[in-house]
């Protein structure tokens, strides 16, 4: 089994982080901010994540003091890798801010910018957040086409919950105002009745004086002369017509009221059922965004522990480690891969067995195999959890010769590069194992016994390109793959085990 790095490797990269902190011990100012990123990769590159934060937290830091966005920049983009390789669920946040910094300040620097839309995009792929990698899959194309770095970020589910809250209280507010303005019309509706049935009265009342008063000059005109007679009775015919025309006035004016008050009655009930249903359309469209995010979580539960497992889980809020009799185990690692280390870049290095894990991960999604996880160029799946049998032992062979193909094509393609290769020595194994959730804050499944202990001594005794089974497997499996006997041969603490070579289409 490989590890990160060899020993000689680990000894020369600690060597230079001895002269890094040397050095940093004079330093001041940019220099010391350059050093501190400078010892941040040196250890995320040793596999030390945790001080590769504490020494990019504090570059950051001080680049802060010292107004140098740039920088600061830098630390956050380190500080980001650091905690994604860590596992941390924060390290989303260092890149996006990293990210602003170089937006706002108008950066020019194009390779810091497209890094952490990369690791971006990554961490959202593995959460399985289609929708932010397709923003992030445009805003990179940009970049690359000789686009500038200002531009929209992502929509993160925080902003969404913002969103969806702020809507939330504006809808209130809405519905609270629409209520004030429904009683304040009706108690201007009714103040506008009293009043006009006030001068209504007063109307009446002033019709009947002027009655008496009328009748009052008809017995004094009846003394008078036939011509003052006459003058007065058209005087009296005169303010009986301007009456009426009052009256008829004030009754119109009445009914023009009225119908405005109900005009605006139904245009406030109109506005507000109008307003209501915007608000529910926009609610429908947040509590779907809402399910999809939480059908997303449950998909994200779902690829890191088996169905079983996460039903109990999320069921009793913890779960039992299980035995189970017949489970078939993989185990695959890289050849030379500490010289390869040694050739390429950390985040090349780190990219490239990215691109290897997640053709793996679909190869075996395929065959309804379980991943149990990788440990740093190893990778190791299950099959038969919770049922065992042939048929999962074959699809895990048919997985291996799928795996070693895929290898072989993408292998072709690096030749032509000049680029190192990527073979994989693959070995398999069955029998018995406890299986079950360790931890009780960062759930992880996995797998025990001397199955797994015999199935990575197989892997190793294999070779680069070829796919090594024990003769346990091979009873289950020899008739439907072609293997070659390889006779008995020594594993380490286990001592001699029968081992076969399934023979594929790239050893004929």
């Amino acid at each position: 089994m490989l590890f990160w790095t060899s020993a000689s490797s680990l000894l020369a990269q600690a060597d230079k982080i001895r002269q890094l902190e040397e050095q940093l011990r004079g330093a001041e100012a940019a220099e010391r901010i350059d050093l501190l990123i400078a010892l941040a990769d040196a250890h995320l590159y040793a596999g030390e994540y945790g001080k590769a934060i504490e020494n990019a937290d504090k570059a950051g830091d001080l680049a802060t003091k010292l107004k140098m966005p740039e920088l600061r920049a830098n630390a956050l983009n380190r500080e980001g890798k650091a905690m994604m390789f860590s596992g941390k669920r924060k390290a989303a946040g260092q890149f996006e801010l990293s990210l602003k910094i170089l937006r706002d300040n108008r950066s020019a620097n194009k390779t810091l910018a497209l890094d952490n839309l990369d690791n971006l995009r990554t961490l959202a792929q593995r959460a399985g957040r289609d929708k932010e990698m397709q923003v992030l899959d445009e805003q990179i194309a940009q970049l690359r086409n000789g686009g500038s770095i200002a531009g929209p970020a992502p929509e993160t589910r925080q902003e969404i919950q913002i969103e969806l809250s702020t809507t939330q209280k504006q809808l209130a507010e809405n519905q609270s105002k629409f209520r004030e303005s429904e009683a304040k019309l009706l108690q201007e509706s009714q103040a506008l009745q009293a009043q006009l049935a006030a001068q209504k009265a007063e109307l009446d009342q002033m019709t009947q004086e002027q009655m008496k008063t009328a009748m009052l000059v008809m017995q004094q005109r009846v003394l008078l002369d036939s011509v003052y007679f006459s003058r007065g009775m058209d005087s009296l015919a005169v303010s009986n017509a301007n009456l009426a025309l009052r009256e008829a006035e004030s009754n119109r004016n009445f009914n023009y009221a009225i119908m405005g008050v109900l005009l605006l009655l139904a245009g406030g009930a109109t506005f507000s059922f109008v307003r209501a249903r915007m608000n529910t359309r926009v609610l429908e469209e947040k509590n779907k965004t809402i399910r999809e995010e939480q059908q997303r979580s449950e998909n994200l539960l779902l690829n890191i522990l088996p169905s079983l497992v996460a039903d109990e889980l999320k069921k009793k809020g913890k779960t039992q480690a299980r035995y189970f009799e017949d489970v078939s185990v993989l185990f695959a690692d890289f050849v030379g891969f500490s010289q390869i280390a040694e050739q390429v870049t950390p985040q090349q290095l780190v990219s490239e067995l990215d691109t290897c894990f997640q053709k793996f991960d679909e190869i075996i999604a395929k065959y309804e195999l379980e991943k149990i996880k990788t440990i740093g160029d190893a990778y190791m799946c299950a099959g038969g959890v919770p049922d065992g049998g042939g048929a999962q032992l074959r699809d895990m062979v048919a997985a291996a010769i799928e795996m070693q193909a895929w290898l072989s094509d993408w292998n072709a393609g690096r030749d032509k590069e000049g680029l190192p290769r990527f073979d994989a020595r693959i070995g398999i194994h069955r029998g018995p194992v406890v299986a079950g959730v360790v931890g009780s804050k960062k759930f992880a499944f996995d797998i025990w016994g001397d199955t797994v202990n015999i199935a990575a001594r197989i892997e190793q005794a294999g070779e680069g390109g070829r796919i090594n089974i024990s003769g346990d497997a091979h009873k289950v499996v020899k008739d439907f793959f072609p293997c070659h006997y390889r006779g008995k041969i020594s594993a380490k603490n286990k001592g001699e085990i029968d081992m076969y070579y399934v023979e594929s289409g790239a050893d004929s």
